[in-house]
């Protein structure tokens, strides 16, 4: 039977794309269910004609600050179209899903003349500026973050972002610039700049300023595919001291490198806020176009989610990155692999890895398994607060440019709680962690938080 429903499932979906894809304008697709005997499902799809009716007017009511064309933008339905209500329940969708507005509404009325209706559409603003700021703290010092970001500047729905990142030894800054939709073509165009500084003259005998730009786009290649292709230019200088490693003294000098990126976003969650179903599957590659060491790099990251009848959310995922040179020569060390944080907490991401002269040269390989679940019966008379329970599986090894370097094939894990608080001033995450097993050389940081507000 369940085999039964889900072909049901699909094949009232394929009604509602032949209807997206204005095949057929005057159309509507009802389902009902009926349970026979306690343990049987009737489904019955009623296809029929709708009445003929026209767009005659769109109204929108309530947007004080974002200008009307954003919200038109996400339409599936124009003045003058035959009006559908597949597509109307698509349009208000749309507008929910740029994540401006606290409450969208819709109202359909008759208009002025026979065969028309009216769409009056409501929407509350809400505050799309946000700032956060994270830490953590373990046995080698800490790490201090900050970020500021507007997702609708002068109302445009135009996207700005600046970050900061410090560590003992390393300074990163960004800014980037994102329309959504450039032009009225239903694509998004973007720009960052950036800018890192690593100075290790002091303990290793190097220190490394890199800066670049980069540009690109975004758009659904195909449906829940998104396809965001970029172009990055960076100029990085590399300088060495006596007490540098043999290979960091051959890298030394000055580079500029070009790079086409370009990833392919499968996403399949029921919400991209605390998603409870689903997956997202994630493919991200780096291509060279000018190098000296024409370093390609894959990665690929793979989460599914899970909802048990106890309410609890289970989450699975799988995460992988390789980088290699296409030309034989040695991947610098700023191209090397490193984990992102929430693929192993517990441990500084900087600081594991292949050591060459007490330096964490990253790896060519880069491999990650994490799974947590909510807790809800934990605090389960506090709505804004949620706590999961995590197991952290990672891995970061190779090194391509000696032999002699200990490859540091070491499998490190950690184990956990993660708190979610949903308080007046924003959201506070924090998580404690301990590791499980470690290479004698890994740091580690057992506790880190982010604190993010709106404006």
């Amino acid at each position: 039977m369940f085999i039964e429903i889900i072909g049901s499932i699909l094949f009232f979906l394929k009604i509602d794309k032949i209807s997206l894809s204005r095949q057929f304008d005057f159309i509507n697709a009802d389902l009902t269910e009926t349970i026979v005997d306690d343990n049987k499902l009737d489904l019955t799809f009623t296809i029929s004609e709708s009445e003929r009716f026209y767009v005659e007017r769109i109204n929108i009511f309530g947007n004080n600050i974002t200008f009307e064309n954003v919200i038109r933008n996400r339409l599936e339905i124009d003045e003058g179209d035959p009006f559908n209500e597949l597509l109307n329940a698509r349009s208000i969708n749309n507008i929910r899903a740029t994540n401006l507005f606290a409450k969208v509404n819709s109202e359909i009325t008759d208009g002025t003349e026979i065969g028309t209706k009216i769409l009056n559409i409501t929407v509350e603003e809400k505050p799309t500026g946000e700032i956060s700021i994270g830490a953590g703290a373990g046995t080698e010092g800490g790490t201090l973050g900050f970020s500021v970001s507007e997702n609708n500047f002068l109302g445009k729905g135009v996207k700005l972002a600046t970050a900061l990142k410090l560590t003992e030894d390393t300074v990163k800054g960004s800014f980037s610039v994102t329309n959504p939709n450039f032009n009225y073509s239903g694509k998004a165009l973007s720009t960052s700049f950036e800018r890192t500084s690593v100075d290790k003259i002091t303990d290793n005998g190097y220190e490394v300023d890199k800066t670049g730009f980069s540009f690109g786009t975004g758009y659904e290649q195909f449906e829940n595919v998104r396809f965001t292709p970029k172009l990055s230019n960076y100029y990085e200088d590399l300088k060495t001291s006596s007490i540098a490693s043999s290979t960091l003294k051959k890298q030394a000098g000055s580079y500029i490198e070009s790079k086409f990126f370009y990833t392919l976003d499968y996403d399949m969650r029921n919400q991209k806020y605390q998603p409870s179903d689903g997956f997202r599957s994630i493919f991200r590659q780096g291509v060279p176009l000018y190098s000296d060491e024409y370093a390609l790099s894959n990665t690929y990251d793979f989460k599914k989610w899970y909802k048990l009848p106890n309410e609890m959310v289970t989450s699975f995922n799988i995460y992988g990155g390789i980088v290699q040179s296409l030309n034989g020569e040695d991947v610098r060390i700023t191209n090397r692999n490193f984990l992102p944080r929430n693929k192993l907490k517990g441990f500084n991401t900087r600081n594991i890895g292949p050591v060459d002269n007490t330096d964490y040269v990253g790896g060519n390989y880069a491999a990650a398994v994490n799974f947590d679940t909510t807790l809800p019966m934990v605090f389960q008379t506090l709505e804004n607060v949620d706590l999961r329970y995590f197991v952290d599986v990672a891995n970061l090894w190779g090194v391509d440019y000696s032999s002699s370097v200990d490859q540091s094939n070491t499998i490190r894990s950690s184990t956990g709680f993660v708190v979610d608080w949903f308080t007046p001033i924003g959201p506070l995450n924090f998580s404690l962690s301990q590791d499980l097993s470690k290479a004698p050389d890994d740091r580690t940081e057992s506790f880190q938080f982010n604190l993010g507000t709106t404006f």
